[in-house]
């Protein structure tokens, strides 16, 4: 399933005449993360390997191997059988409590276990019903449908697909830990604390959360670890979804292959030792890990190879003169922002891009790295020091040109993977892709430039392949952008977009509410300002502000009128951080949404129906082959005639079933948003926030009562009580419109 590079391909030999020991080596992308389009970490390390003349690599995409192994019919169609016996277990004890209620007792079943409803079965019975509607072949389809160059541009259909993938998450969600899954995503708090190190040290926590992989890595990975005499296994963890199943995945190999040197990396890796409490806590959590490289990889790599090559063994020393490698005798090294300008070129051919999930392949790419403004006081990202991040280092454009020829080979869309490029930079870029022989269509996160307009930017990116652009607008006022030094003046704002919309470029808006010292009203002016001018954007993220130590605000809080607070007792990885304001008092902690937004406030911003990695998403890999398909409207216009055959999905993967179930409410019972709340209350009450302090309250009484309902699951699984005495499973004019409008009611 998985793609490796022969032994042995030009680069090794190279590497051969210069002397140097053939190292085979495995580099691993680990679920959970986007299926899409693969991230572009393990071709930048490969690239630079091969190059040094190491070229007996191997590399595997766990992440999508591990889905294409679930999406199996047998397998899929398991998971629904399951899904179906569990909620046929919670009725049936639910029904027992029905008797129990009816004779005055809320006495024990014969197993000890309560009677009574409990929130765990209340939440997992909730999840159960994602099963209705679906069958064993859907979560093939849906990829099918993802990879078909016709059917993945036909929206109706498309909308089958994700809302397939909707309701895998939840049949998944029933063998993880309660509230752990967010999608293709893992949420960093739930009743798994991504926060604490004693949770992410526990070997049993990372098991909990790979439980559903346990299968693939038994038939699939471990073979393949046992395909090579791998003397390293590299793990590239770059984002916080990945970081249990990771940890499970490096106990395995430590289990197969007990002398192989096993190495951490990637911005997850980073932010795990940059907000760890002490030295010794990254070895805690990456417990089986030999060596940890927490910044950028690639003369990282290269030096572990080497020294491997020269006889370094698992657990010598001699890795300690490797620069950018934390070894158990030196926990703290230092830290080198390398040249890109001499970089060798990353290695797309690592992977097999038509197993992605798109028609066709988009493709990360990193002209750039760092951040040019480097000011923004908000910002905290990477291993930064005295700045908000790393400095700003440049490729040189023929280098660039040398590099996107490459990656043309195996596709036209690119994501230009960046902080920021400086307006010099970007118009050199633009020309120079321009003036080439290039066929390629791409995006990139930019500044809001006011120099757009004046210099004509807009037809320059559009001459240049450029199809979207996203922007860290932040703040409709400008007091709070100058508070933020963003470098912006709002009132130019509207000038480049219009300047983009002028030239079928679409923008992307990207901003947050909460901002220490921001009144409600500057917080609506945030989004008012998108209301304001909603023909120049097209889709647009507006979160909640969260503080991190690392940034300008949390070391100079004085200077922003506000205390710092000690994190939730359980929360040494420090990825945030609670704060007060001194002038009102109030206490802030990480929010999912912020109360003084009105509903229709937020609904406001959402043009498209979903969000990452499915069309919608800012920068999704779907998104942008949809603006280079339809333009910067997203979508395609709808036809003059003949609408509601063509709103019809051309394949209908998910049905939407009405079912009758044993409560008088399937509102009423426990869900998600509840456990989420008790997670945010034991931490604002400093409460053990570990996996082992949430047994008691998911063991309590739920809040759902014996009786009977009818409950429509519709296709992406919302679940909506219907009127009685209508019957849906009738398609008449009736029943589409109550579907219609009861869907509609589901999503606002």
């Amino acid at each position: 399933m998985s793609v490796f590079v022969p032994l042995g391909v030009p680069g090794a030999a190279r590497g051969r005449e210069r002397g140097a020991a053939e190292v085979p080596y495995l580099l691993v992308n680990p679920p959970v993360t986007d299926p899409t389009t693969p991230y572009h970490s393990i071709p930048y390390l490969v690239g630079a390997a091969r190059e040094a003349g190491h070229g007996a690599y191997g590399c595997v995409d766990a992440n999508l191997d591990a889905f294409e192994y679930l999406a199996d019919p047998a397998r899929f169609g398991a998971a629904l059988a399951a899904a179906r016996r569990t909620r046929a277990e919670i009725e049936a004890r639910y029904a027992a409590a029905g008797a129990t209620y009816a004779a005055g007792s809320r006495s024990a079943d014969a197993g000890g276990r309560s009677a009574a409803p409990r929130r765990d079965d209340e939440i997992r019975y909730r999840q159960t019903l994602a099963a209705e509607g679906l069958t064993d072949t859907a979560a093939r389809d849906a990829i099918g449908v993802f990879r078909d160059p016709e059917l993945f541009y036909h929206p109706p259909t498309y909308a089958q697909a994700v809302a397939v993938m909707s309701r895998w998450w939840e049949l998944l969600a029933l063998e993880m830990p309660p509230g752990a899954p967010d999608g293709f995503s893992m949420r960093a708090k739930s009743t798994v604390n991504l926060c604490s190190t004693a949770d992410l040290a526990d070997p049993a926590v990372a098991a909990a959360v790979a439980r559903p992989f346990e299968g693939y890595f038994a038939e699939v990975f471990t073979p393949l670890l046992r395909e090579r005499p791998w003397a390293l296994v590299g793990l590239s963890v770059n984002y916080t979804s990945q970081l249990p199943v990771a940890l499970r995945m490096a106990r395995l190999i430590r289990t197969v292959l007990p002398d192989t040197v096993i190495v951490f990396g990637g911005t997850e890796v980073g932010d795990v030792v940059k907000y760890a409490p002490d030295a010794a806590a990254p070895w805690r959590v990456f417990r089986d890990a030999d060596l940890i490289v927490p910044g950028e990889g690639e003369a990282a790599l290269v030096g572990i190879l080497d020294a491997l090559a020269a006889g370094a063994v698992r657990g010598g020393t001699g890795f300690d003169g490797v620069g950018g490698v934390m070894t158990r005798t030196r926990p703290d090294p230092e830290i080198a922002y390398g040249s890109v300008a001499g970089l060798a070129g990353p290695a797309y051919d690592v992977w097999d891009w038509e197993r992605y999930w798109s028609p066709e392949p988009v493709i990360l790419y990193s002209p750039t790295r760092g951040c040019y403004w480097n000011k923004c006081t908000f910002c905290d990202y990477g291993l930064n020091t005295d700045r908000p991040t790393s400095p700003s280092r440049e490729r040189p454009v023929p280098a660039v040109l040398a590099d996107l020829r490459e990656a043309g080979r195996y596709g036209r869309t690119l994501y230009f993977a960046v902080d920021a490029m400086s307006p010099r930079y970007l118009r050199t870029l633009a020309a120079a892709l321009a003036d080439s022989s290039l066929d390629l269509r791409w995006a990139a996160e930019l500044r809001l430039e006011r120099t757009f307009p004046e210099r004509a930017v807009g037809e320059l990116l559009a001459a240049s392949g450029c199809v979207a652009v996203s922007f860290g607008y932040e703040s409709g006022t400008q007091r709070v952008l100058d508070l933020i030094d963003k470098g912006v003046r709002i009132d130019l704002v509207p000038d480049v977009l219009a300047e983009l919309a002028r030239n079928g470029i679409a923008a992307q808006m990207m901003g947050f509410t909460g901002f220490p010292t921001e009144s409600e009203a500057e917080a609506l002016a945030t989004y008012e300002f998108l209301q304001d001018h909603d023909k120049l954007w097209t889709t647009a993220g507006i979160g909640v502000f969260s503080l991190t130590p690392g940034s300008i605000v949390a070391k100079d809080p004085g200077r922003f009128g506000i205390d710092l607070l000690p994190p939730s007792a359980s929360d040494d990885i420090r990825r945030y951080v609670p704060w007060r304001d001194r002038a009102s008092g109030e206490v802030h902690w990480p929010e999912p949404e912020d109360p003084r937004i009105p509903r229709e406030y937020v609904a406001s911003t959402r043009k498209a129906t979903f969000d990452r990695p499915f069309v919608g998403g800012i920068d999704s890999a779907h998104s942008l082959l949809y603006y280079a398909r339809y333009g910067r409207g997203l979508l395609p216009d709808p036809p003059a005639e003949g609408r509601r055959r063509e709103e019809e999905p051309r394949v209908r993967l998910v049905g939407e079933p009405v079912l009758t179930v044993p409560f008088d409410s399937v509102e009423a019972l426990t869900g998600v948003g509840d456990l989420m709340a008790e997670v945010g209350r034991r931490s604002r009450a400093h409460l053990d926030t570990t996996s082992g302090a949430y047994g008691d309250w998911l063991a309590g009484p739920g809040t759902g009562r014996p009786g009977s309902c009818g409950v429509l699951v519709l296709a992406h699984g919302e679940l909506v009580e219907v009127p009685a005495g209508v019957d849906f499973t009738e398609d008449t004019p009736l029943t589409r419109a109550l579907r219609l409008m009861l869907s509609t009611q589901a999503r606002t």
